[in-house]
């Protein structure tokens, strides 16, 4: 699969994998960026991705870099349309480090520098339908309910 793509800075490396049988490919920050606990920061990647018609990509946080250094996705799951790719459409990965009272550190910021492997893309076939929505004027046209949010139990 041909995949277009645009480096703003070509000291960073292309998205790769880094096993044969890796589904993600790393993703590096372009720039060094202070992440503060509690705080939502953009990392800029550099790049702008063009999927191929009829796909999408999704971000994800690499998981050793997560659990080192508390950090997540601060929308969990980053998805990119298909027409996400013009050229002010660069990838950024939006990242929460969150506070932890017992980690002495948790007061000085977080720094990731330049080249650092942050997140990690991966490609999937948009089986979008067409949506029609088909509006009901009661909301019991479902039939009998099942109690709302949490009606199955927390455990």
């Amino acid at each position: 699969m041909k995949i277009r793509i645009y480096r703003k800075d070509k000291s960073i490396p292309l998205p790769e994998r880094k096993t044969p049988h890796s589904v993600g490919l790393d993703v590096y920050a372009a720039e060094t960026v202070l992440l503060r606990a509690g705080e939502v920061t953009l990392v800029p990647t550099g790049l702008i991705i063009a999927s191929p018609p009829g796909y999408y990509f999704k971000i994800f946080i690499r998981s050793g870099f997560a659990v080192k250094y508390g950090v997540s996705l601060a929308n969990d799951v980053g998805i990119v349309d298909e027409d996400y790719c013009g050229p002010d459409d660069e990838v950024k990965i939006a990242l929460v480090r969150h506070y932890n009272p017992n980690d002495p550190g948790i007061h000085e910021p977080l720094v990731i520098r330049k080249g650092t492997r942050i997140a990690q893309l991966i490609f999937e076939k948009n089986a979008l339908p067409r949506i029609e929505w088909e509006e009901q004027e009661r909301p019991d046209f479902a039939g009998k309910t099942r109690g709302g949010f949490g009606s199955t139990g927390w455990l």
